[in-house]
């Protein structure tokens, strides 16, 4: 899920930083109670609630409350069954059967069923366009074999196939109103979902409310309603929190974090990260990066150690390409941009110019401001645009950019990671970047259950766009959440998710 550039929002090495409760166990006290509102301000305010087109974190941090996904993931990355019970993988590896889970209703009381789950498959690959096209690129077709078999025929053999079901590529939405809703399903998903809460309405800029399914198939929820409010002002947000405005936030400046950490009204969490932080490139015709050697010049002149230090107060740590530290796939050898040359950047390319589009937060124009005097000592000139993240994201996506502080929230597989943004054509590779050897390398890697081989072909397929400077990486940010001591029960995951099926309030 793309994100904001500065924002904290990941999890970094927790070693990094430290204090507070550790992530993965429960702010459990007492005995749990039912009701009561949450108020959940979030970074920025979402685009759509429907998830065949979502780009934006904000949103699937909605999405993980009100719809299910066929597979889940426990707070220690392990799948595990969601809207399916099990699962069996042919011997050939060319196709995956799923026995779906009985009993289950969507909110508008129809059934969740094989059929059912066909229609959300058939819906993803009859998109126009849809970042879940590529995630689920090796699935040729969805057969209902009964109303409690579902079974993906493959093109090839797909080890990342359950990691992308986790996530939007798996989430069941009800036909019935999904046709009912038509072209407003985005803004109005009424009785789309089989999660523990239901849409109740969105206020575009001011909330959006969900409130308990009495007839969630699984544990009652205990709070009666969620509100979000969209802060996009992280001193805002930060603010409300310590005053009481708000319940919970999953975001704040780094500036921010050593306070949310020692108030003793706050509970702070966090967690090693999945995702990355930097710039993206567009290197499409009639940009200046379709000459790589621009690229790698701007790889070349960043400090990022400054960077992490000026903007983030050192809560993160310095990025080397797209698999973060933690990861059974991380390459911590390729640091080819590991300290800010200028002279090499203005040997490599110097005299040019370039748009850098830069959400109009206060640490985010900072951020911008920064990489912008770096280059400039290697002759490089950065001009600086700033917009509301939802225009960046907007302009991304068809190609109206050069450059943009755009990042990623990660992925519990390492393909997740790469391939959307790395591989020709991927979902969210709106930067066009194409390299043959890496889509090979990627194809190949998703084709293999043996994790060694996977990683010596995710090594090499860094390696590569790295050295191509696909995207100039800067830090991995941390995921954490803060909420008022009033809250009880919340588990971070290393995806960043909240899930508030098991959230009170005292």
């Amino acid at each position: 899920m793309r994100r904001v550039g500065v924002a904290i929002l990941l999890f970094l090495l927790a070693t990094a930083c430290g204090g507070g409760t550790g992530g993965g166990s429960t702010n459990s006290e007492g005995t749990p109670k039912s009701g009561g509102v949450l108020t959940f301000a979030l970074e920025s305010e979402l685009r759509t609630l429907d998830p065949v087109p979502s780009t934006q974190l904000v949103e699937r941090t909605v999405f993980y409350q009100m719809y299910e996904s066929l597979v889940t993931i426990d707070d220690k990355l392990n799948i595990k069954p969601g809207l399916a019970t099990s699962w069996t993988t042919a011997s050939d590896g060319m196709s995956v059967t799923f026995t779906l889970r009985k009993g289950v209703k969507f909110h508008d009381g129809t059934d969740f069923d094989a059929t059912a789950a066909k229609f959300n498959f058939d819906r993803i690959a009859s998109a126009a366009t849809s970042p879940r096209k590529s995630e689920l690129a090796s699935v040729a077709s969805v057969e209902a074999k009964d109303p409690q078999t579902l079974v993906l025929h493959l093109k090839k053999p797909d080890a990342t196939l359950l990691a992308q079901l986790v996530d939007r590529a798996g989430m069941m939405l009800s036909p019935a109103a999904v046709q009912k809703a038509g072209a407003n399903l985005g803004l109005a998903p009424l009785g789309a979902g089989t999660g523990p809460f239901m849409f109740v309405e969105w206020k575009r800029d001011d909330h959006l409310t969900l409130k308990k399914n009495p007839s969630y198939w699984g544990k009652a929820p205990y709070l009666d309603q969620i509100v979000y409010k969209p802060i996009v002002n992280d001193d805002a947000r930060a603010t409300g929190l310590k005053t009481g405005d708000f319940d919970m936030i999953r975001v704040a400046a780094g500036k921010d974090v050593a306070g949310l950490k020692t108030d003793s009204n706050l509970t702070y969490k966090d967690m090693p990260s999945l995702g990355f932080g930097g710039i993206e490139l567009f290197h499409g015709a009639g940009s200046p990066f379709a000459d790589k050697a621009k690229s790698q010049a701007v790889a070349l002149a960043l400090d990022r150690s400054q960077v992490l230090k000026n903007v983030f107060f050192d809560v993160g740590v310095v990025s080397h390409g797209p698999i973060p530290p933690g990861s059974w796939a991380y390459d911590g050898g390729e640091k080819i941009y590991d300290k800010a040359d200028p002279s090499k950047a203005k040997s490599t390319a110097t005299g040019f110019s370039f748009t850098l589009k830069v959400s109009n937060t206060p640490d985010n124009i900072q951020e911008g401001q920064l990489i912008k005097d770096q280059l400039a000592k290697a002759g490089i000139t950065a001009n600086i645009q700033t917009e509301e993240f939802g225009a960046i994201l907007t302009d991304t996506e068809g190609g109206k950019f050069e450059a943009a502080l755009v990042g990623w929230s990660g992925r519990i597989d390492p393909d997740g990671n790469m391939y959307s943004w790395f591989h020709t054509g991927g979902g969210n590779n709106q930067g066009q970047y194409s390299n043959p050897q890496v889509d090979k390398l990627l194809e190949d890697a998703r084709a293999t259950t043996e994790q060694a081989k996977r990683k010596q072909l995710y090594d090499q397929a860094q390696s590569l766009l790295v050295q191509d400077a696909a995207y100039v990486f800067i830090n991995h940010p941390v995921a954490m959440q803060a909420a008022r001591s009033t809250v009880h029960g919340f588990v971070l995951y290393p995806d960043t998710m909240p899930r508030f099926g098991t959230v009170w309030k005292s």
